[in-house]
């Protein structure tokens, strides 16, 4: 390749390689080798250090019969992306208008000639707040698919059955220590009823006792013949 790749150009590509999707060390040097020459020797270095600025996240999945480190892109690496990506368009504009055949001076470099019909002619961009947005709802999107798979890959039924909790609790013999536990047979041994017929004639007895003294009072045998003298003086 005749032009060299710096650093920053380097990260940006390995970058844009890892937001398509997860993916392993070795297939993301064959990505980035379609687009320039770069060994793994050079890669892995750079995969460490995005890595340790956490721009890139690692996690290991099983892969016939072995483990295989995945490489993700994080929220900060998807700000630091779209930032490499905004300047990539200012300076490759610089480095065309350069190469055009129709190039005459650098004055013109930093302001634009007609802005306005500039930015008719350059198509609608979102804005950056704009961008942030779609890709945080595109992030919780695919973090709520994988959390989904992660609770089926959980089998939380089957392992509710592995735990054979009916057989377990059939094992207690709720029922039969109920049993065990003669509670009719301990009511009965109360005599709850015979107490009850007990306190009913106790009362009974009470009553009768406090009537006839009631009666032999000589107070209530004087009302007795007031109210006999008031009837015999109504009748007559």
């Amino acid at each position: 390749m005749t032009f060299t790749v710096n650093a920053s150009l380097l990260d940006a590509i390995v970058l844009s390689v890892v937001s398509t999707e997860d993916t392993y060390g070795y297939k993301i040097t064959q990505e980035v080798n379609k687009i320039i020459g770069v060994s793994e020797s050079t890669l892995y270095p750079v995969l460490r250090r995005l890595q340790k600025d956490n721009n890139l996240e690692v996690y290991d999945m099983e892969y016939l019969g072995r483990n295989r480190r995945y490489y993700k892109i994080t929220n900060k690496g998807k700000v630091l992306l779209n930032l490499y990506q905004e300047e990539w368009v200012i300076y490759k504009d610089k480095i065309d208008r350069v190469f055009d055949k129709d190039f005459e001076s650098f004055e013109d470099f930093g302001e634009d000639e007609n802005p306005e019909q500039d930015d008719q002619d350059k198509p609608e961009k979102k804005s950056k707040s704009a961008k942030t947005a779609e890709e945080t709802i595109e992030t919780i999107s695919k973090l709520g698919h994988k959390l989904g798979e992660k609770i089926d890959n959980l089998k939380i039924p089957e392992k509710i059955d592995n735990l054979k909790i009916p057989e377990k609790i059939e094992n207690l013999k709720i029922g039969e220590k109920f049993d065990n536990l003669k509670i009719p047979e301990k009511l009965e041994h109360l005599k709850i009823p015979e107490k009850i017929e007990d306190l009913a004639e106790k009362a009974e007895h009470f009553y009768v006792e406090n009537m006839k003294k009631i009666k032999k009072d000589p107070k209530n045998k004087a009302n007795e013949n007031e109210d006999d003298s008031d009837k015999s003086d109504s009748s007559n």
